[in-house]
């Protein structure tokens, strides 16, 4: 009696459920994990099942990083592809920043044309910071739309993922209660 089970930022598992029932303790207060919009962006991307066309490219990034923040236990939501349209990113955006704690997309921020999600994020809300210095992953957009943050990752796959683990998933553990 008295002494800590557990101290605050541990993660419960199942082990660690079973020690609270133990102890008959049936409310705990935690951290809630953060729910992880996924969206990835390009005119050149085709579904998984869809043979590409010339000039096209298997959207696999969008189901490699659901895939790896599932695998993390960070519940995420699929909110598809936006083709390269200020309008339709801005509209995935915003339907992302409704429903989910952190939106991480990929694709569409380095130095194109039709790179548009840095131009898409500031409008809607805060372009904090562009790029950053590891390799690879250089191009990262970060900032923030009704307080939500906002990843924008770089669409190659590698670079992604690279980004998602490095960046990203600090984040996200610090949000649900990491330390």
């Amino acid at each position: 009696s008295g002494e800590t089970a557990f101290s605050a930022g541990s993660p419960i598992r199942a082990a660690e459920i079973g020690l609270l029932a133990s102890l008959g303790l049936t409310r705990v207060s935690v951290h809630r994990q953060p729910l992880v919009a996924v969206i990835s962006s390009g005119d050149e991307l085709v579904p998984p099942d869809q043979e590409p066309g010339p000039g096209q490219i298997r959207d696999s990034n969008r189901f490699a990083l659901a895939a790896h923040l599932n695998a993390l236990g960070f519940p995420c939501r699929d909110f598809g592809n936006a083709p390269d349209r200020a309008e339709a990113i801005e509209a995935l955006f915003r339907r992302a920043a409704d429903e989910c704690d952190v939106l991480v997309s990929t694709g569409g921020v380095s130095v194109g044309d039709y790179d548009l999600t840095k131009t898409v994020l500031a409008r809607l809300g805060t372009m904090e910071f562009w790029r950053v210095a590891i390799r690879p992953g250089k191009p990262l957009a970060f900032g923030s739309i009704n307080g939500r943050p906002v990843f924008g990752l770089p669409g190659n796959p590698v670079s992604s993922l690279v980004v998602l683990d490095q960046v990203v998933r600090p984040a996200l553990r610090r949000m649900a209660g990491h330390r």
